[in-house]
C-alpha cells in the first residue's frame, strides 16, 4: 500500500509539472490548425488561376481580361493573409525547438541561394511546367512575392487591377501561374508536415526555456531590423521583397504573444523557487506586449520616420535583453541549462 502511495503521489507530480506545459502544445495545434486553413484557401485560389492561365495556353494579357481571374487571386491572397500570421503566432515555438525548428527555415526564416549565408532553404520548387527554382527562399516569402509582385521572376510583368479598387496600386501585377500553385501546394504540405511534428512533440521545460532564449533577443536585430528596411517606414524607396503584406510589427506583436504562452506553462515553477523573479518576468513580456501593440496601432494612423524606428528599435532590444537576462536566471534557478 505504502509503495502504491509513492508511486501515485511520483505519477500525480509529473502530471502536475506536465500540465502548464501542455497549454504551450495546445496553443501551437490550434493556431496550425487556423495556418493549415489558410493555406488550403491559397492552394484554392492558386489552383483556380493555374487553370485559368493553362486554358489561356498562359497568355497573361488574356487571363488579364478573363471575368474570373480576379476572384481566384482574391481567394489566393486571403488564404495567405489568414496563414502568415496563424504563423507568427507560434514561430517563437516553432523556431526555438530542436525537434521543429527546421520548419521555421523551410516556411519563414530560410533565405534564397541568391541571397545566400548560413540559412539558405534546403528545398527545390519544381514547378507544373517542369522547371525548378534551385533554393527560390522560404515559402511564405515565395508566396508573398508571387501574389504581390515584387520578384520579378515570380511574376508574368502584366498590370492587373487584384484588389479591383479602379486603379493600379502596389501589387496590381498577375503572377506566373506556375510559381503560385508549385509555391502554395508546397507551404500546405509543409504545413501539414509541421502539424504530424507538432503532435509527436511532447513540450519539456528545457525546450521551452530554449525556445525563450533563442527567440527573445531577436526583436531587435530581426523584427525590427526587418521592419526599419521594410515599406512600412520606408515607403517606395524600400527594396525588400518580403514583408511588403504585413507590418512587421503586426508579426512581433504575434511572437510576443507566444513568448507569454510558452512562459505561462514555466511560471508555476519558476514561482516556486522565486515569486520576485516570476513577477519580474511576467511583467517584463507583458510591457513588451503593450509596447509592440501601441506601435502597431499607431502604425495604422502614421509612418515612423527612420529616425524614429531607430529609437523604438533601442528601447524594444533593451526590454528584450532585460527579459532573457531573467529567464536565463530562472533556467538556471530550476537547475536547466540554455545556450
Amino acid at each position: 500500500m505504502r509503495l502504491a502511495l509513492i508511486l501515485l503521489t511520483s505519477a500525480l507530480l509529473g502530471q502536475s509539472q506536465a500540465a502548464p506545459l501542455d497549454g504551450v502544445k495546445t496553443y501551437l495545434e490550434s493556431k496550425l490548425r487556423v495556418q493549415e486553413a489558410g493555406t488550403a484557401q491559397l492552394v484554392q485560389g492558386a489552383d483556380r488561376y493555374y487553370a485559368l492561365a493553362k486554358a489561356a495556353n498562359f497568355d497573361y494579357r488574356r487571363v488579364a481580361h478573363l471575368p474570373q481571374t480576379r476572384a481566384a487571386l482574391q481567394t489566393a491572397r486571403a488564404g495567405w493573409i489568414k496563414a502568415s500570421p496563424a504563423y507568427e503566432d507560434i514561430e517563437g515555438i516553432v523556431a526555438g525547438v530542436d525537434a521543429l525548428s527546421d520548419f521555421d527555415l523551410i516556411l519563414d526564416a530560410g533565405t534564397s541561394a541568391a541571397e545566400g549565408g548560413e540559412n539558405v532553404v534546403p528545398f527545390d520548387l519544381k514547378l507544373p511546367n517542369g522547371k525548378v527554382l534551385p533554393r527560390p527562399g522560404n515559402l511564405f516569402g515565395v508566396n508573398e512575392a508571387a501574389l504581390w509582385g515584387t520578384v520579378k521572376a515570380f511574376g508574368t510583368g502584366v498590370a492587373y487591377d487584384v484588389d479591383g479598387n479602379g486603379t493600379l496600386d502596389f501589387g496590381d501585377q498577375l503572377p506566373d501561374a506556375n510559381v503560385l500553385k508549385a509555391a502554395a501546394a508546397e507551404l500546405h504540405r509543409q504545413t501539414g508536415a509541421l502539424r504530424q511534428a507538432a503532435a509527436r512533440w511532447t513540450p519539456t521545460r528545457a525546450d521551452v526555456f530554449g525556445a525563450l532564449v533563442a527567440n527573445v533577443p531577436t526583436v531587435g536585430p530581426v523584427f525590427f531590423e526587418n521592419w526599419k528596411t521594410s515599406r512600412f517606414v520606408l515607403g517606395g524607396q524600400s527594396r525588400r521583397t518580403d514583408f511588403v503584406v504585413i507590418s512587421r510589427l503586426a508579426d512581433l506583436a504575434g511572437n510576443v504573444r507566444s513568448w507569454q504562452v510558452m512562459y505561462a506553462g514555466l511560471s508555476p515553477a519558476v514561482k516556486g523557487r522565486s515569486p520576485a523573479l516570476d513577477a519580474q518576468i511576467g511583467a517584463g513580456l507583458r510591457d513588451l506586449a503593450a509596447f509592440v501593440s501601441r506601435l502597431v496601432v499607431q502604425e495604422r494612423q502614421r509612418r515612423f520616420t527612420p529616425e524614429q524606428a531607430e529609437t523604438l528599435q533601442a528601447e524594444a532590444q533593451d526590454r528584450a535583453t532585460a527579459i532573457t537576462g531573467r529567464l536565463t536566471q530562472a533556467a538556471a534557478l530550476l537547475g536547466i541549462k540554455v545556450e
